[in-house]
């Protein structure tokens, strides 16, 4: 029997002293792993032929390790059946196994022992009556009659020793992952009991019904050992699959995958598709009802299918923006299937109860329990690769990916927000249609053809057959364009960065249309009939009153085509107006929120467009993103400006400023009524507001504004001018606790 009271020290340099490695001897140590699993399953070898063809495929397929096994093979049985020390055997082993590196001596040796261990069970079969083969074939029937209902020390050991080996292996196989002290530490000791594992079975099946006693009770010991080094190495395996996960995920959402559904995958940690159950709440018009459809993630394979990602900071996310996502998903053809997924951090308390009641709001898809479901990696990935678009506490982001599951936009959410889905999918982009052009093909050739008739008396007939043919074939080719773009719409996310910064090519003037996008048909209506058009707000009661009742007064003095739009923040001032004046005024606080929110994303679409064409801080003054800056400037919370106004006629904005100035000019109407005899109304108000501006006071007579940049912009200015006297502003850092309030 072997003494375990050896010191430990003294024990590792023994151990060390085998360890003399070859760096180029190497092989394949997941494949020998493999094999020495199937010989070592008595489930699948419950015969001898069975048994026979796993070694002779072994021995086919790693002839070169053969010999060297063949060798641990006879150490093994020889000084089993001597009864030799198990520690010396085992130190025997490793000194035979030295040229090989750690991980490659427990493979090995595990590899010896299969054999014999698939030697020993044919034996048992074929009931052989001569010496050591009759005593094997007793130990093998003794070892499993007595222990098919109790737990087998044998089988117990040498699930240890292959667990051991494995995570071994795997830790050590990927050349990208360095090992780290504790387990390169653990490394000998971790051979030294899987040898003495080995030796301890051999030597129990060989001298069983002598000593089995003292023969368990060694393995018990040895099982001990192996399991704490197992438990001291998986953390290390932990952390490189944690590791390698990474990885691949990043590659995939960066780079190139085979598919979207593969990406998904590796995002909710998942290996079959079918472990996801999705679900969708619809409403269905005709019958008036809330529908549930449930699906599952393969449902993403299909190449029509296009994905996004809504990322929330845990379950921060308002009515108000849910209810604009469904809207934006049912008005959309070609939209991405949004995937609710929160990310939360580690100290967040997750409300199953909170999350359903969100989900019964939605109407994208959705998955039971997504705190269960997220892969940590994805999590690490979103904190590490997505800033500054995505922050715990922040607001929430919509990312696209392609058909291959790459990111092709890190924030669709501005995007959405400025445009309505048409205007991005470009739906109108077809080949133009055309006047027929037949007459026009005639026409030209019996100009080139003239005085054939007197040879070809069908000429006529020849010109018009060729129209036709000229016809046909350019329907044929616009019907096949078409058709490719189409196509293309289906099958393509649109939802792409280089995509919205097209649209801001397009948008080369400050315009009304970029003000109120597509917030009402009546108002679209009004902005394409060339109608004047005040929009207008603030918190002052009394100011809002009166500028309402003045330009009502001078519309119907005027008979001029004036519209007053109510846009302010402020509720009571919205209900004032609703029971005093026939103004127009979004009516619910979602049609505030969708209005002002939509501002705050175009402005920051406007200034991540300008940073990519490099044109950004004072360098770059851009009107668009100005006029944005000035509007939301107005309605800030830190903004004490009792009023302001915005005169827009058709799409061009005539003039925009701070409501006093506003309101003195519609006091002083008579001033300037008779230029509009020779000037239109808004150019004569647009030349009186001017003059009025430059006849202040003070430049410093206005009420404060105030600008709030979110954290999660690329780059925040470092100075901002008033939007009014365009001094220097201000710059203040606010702290906004988020956590239960939305």
């Amino acid at each position: 029997m072997a003494n375990f009271h050896i010191d430990e020290n003294s024990l590792m340099e023994l151990v060390c002293a085998t360890h003399n490695p070859d760096d180029g001897i190497n092989f394949n140590a997941n494949v020998v792993l493999s094999a020495i699993e199937k010989i070592l399953n008595f489930e699948k070898a419950t015969d001898k032929e069975a048994t026979k063809e796993m070694l002779q495929e072994f021995d086919l397929n790693y002839r070169e390790l053969s010999l060297k096994i063949q060798h641990i093979c006879f150490e093994l049985t020889f000084k089993s059946l001597s009864i030799i020390d198990g520690h010396l055997t085992t130190i025997c082993l490793l000194s035979t196994l030295s040229a090989y590196s750690w991980e490659a001596k427990m493979v090995l040796m595990l590899a010896a022992f299969s054999i014999c261990n698939g030697k020993l069970n044919i034996f048992s079969q074929l009931h052989y009556t001569k010496g050591l083969a009759k005593q094997l074939a007793i130990v093998m029937q003794i070892t499993n009659s007595t222990t098919s209902n109790a737990p087998n020390p044998i089988d117990d050991l040498i699930k240890c020793a292959m667990d051991l080996t494995k995570c071994i292996v795997e830790i050590n196989q990927s050349s990208s992952y360095s090992l780290s002290q504790s387990v390169i530490s653990a490394l000998p000791m971790a051979s030294y009991w899987i040898g003495r594992s080995i030796a301890c079975i051999v030597a129990h099946c060989a001298c069983f019904p002598l000593i089995n006693i003292k023969f368990q009770s060694e393995m018990n010991i040895i099982t001990v050992e192996i399991k704490d080094i197992l438990s001291s190495c998986y953390p290390a395996l932990e952390t490189k699959k944690a590791e390698e996960s990474y990885k691949a995920l990043k590659s995939a959402l960066f780079h190139n995958s085979s598919n979207k559904l593969e990406v998904l995958k590796l995002v909710l940690n998942v290996i079959d598709e079918s472990e996801i159950s999705l679900s969708r709440r619809f409403y269905e018009a005709k019958i008036r009802l809330q529908l549930d459809t449930e699906f599952g993630l393969n449902f993403f394979d299909d190449e029509n299918a296009k994905v996004a990602l809504l990322l929330t900071s845990g379950l921060d996310i308002s009515n108000e923006r849910i209810q604009f996502l469904n809207n934006f998903y049912l008005d959309s053809m070609s939209t991405p299937f949004i995937l609710w997924i929160p990310i939360v951090d580690d100290h967040f308390l997750w409300s199953t109860k909170q999350y359903k009641e969100f989900r019964d709001k939605m109407q994208f898809a959705m998955m039971d329990d997504p705190h269960k479901r997220i892969a940590r990696s994805f999590t690490r990935f979103v904190k590490e690769n997505l800033l500054p678009h995505f922050q715990i506490g922040e607001e929430s982001i919509l990312i696209s990916l392609d058909q291959q599951g790459r990111i092709i936009h890190t924030n669709a959410m501005h995007m959405i927000q400025t445009w309505s889905p048409d205007y991005i999918e470009d739906r109108k982009l077809k080949v133009q249609g055309r006047n027929n052009i037949i007459p026009f093909i005639k026409k030209e050739m019996k100009e080139r053809s003239q005085g054939l008739d007197s040879l070809i008396f069908d000429i006529d007939e020849q010109i018009s057959l060729l129209a036709r043919e000229v016809d046909d074939k350019i329907d044929a080719w616009t019907n096949q364009i078409n058709n490719r773009i189409n196509e293309l719409r289906e099958h393509s996310n649109m939802y792409t960065s280089e995509r919205e910064n097209a649209l801001w090519k397009k948008e080369k003037d400050w315009s009304l249309r970029l003000v109120v996008g597509e917030m009402d048909n009546e108002v679209t209506s009004w902005i394409e009939k060339e109608r004047c058009i005040f929009l207008y707000g603030g918190n002052d009661i009394k100011w809002v009153r009166e500028f309402t009742s003045k330009v009502h007064e001078v519309t119907l003095n005027t008979e001029s085509d004036i519209e007053l739009i109510y846009v302010g923040k402020n509720e009571k001032v919205r209900a004032s107006i609703d029971e005093e004046h026939p103004s127009y005024f979004l009516e619910s606080p979602y049609h505030a929120w969708r209005f002002w929110t939509r501002l705050q994303s175009a402005l920051l679409s406007r200034i991540n467009y300008l940073n990519a064409a490099n044109c950004h801080g004072d360098e770059c003054d851009d009107e668009i993103a100005q006029g944005f800056k000035k509007l939301l400037g107005y309605e800030c919370k830190g903004a004490t400006m009792e009023g302001w106004t915005l005169l827009g006629k058709g799409q061009r904005v005539i003039t925009c400023g701070q409501g006093a100035k506003m309101l003195r000019v519609i006091n002083e109407y008579e001033n300037w009524k008779e230029n509009m005899s020779l000037k239109s109304f808004e150019q004569a108000f647009k030349d009186y507001y001017n003059k009025t501006l430059h006849t202040s006071c003070s430049p410093n007579s206005h009420s404060c504004c105030a600008f709030e940049y979110p954290i999660t912009l690329k780059e925040i200015p470092k100075k901002e001018k008033c939007p009014e006297c365009f001094h220097d502003m201000q710059k203040l850092v606010t702290f906004t606790c988020y956590h239960g309030d939305n």
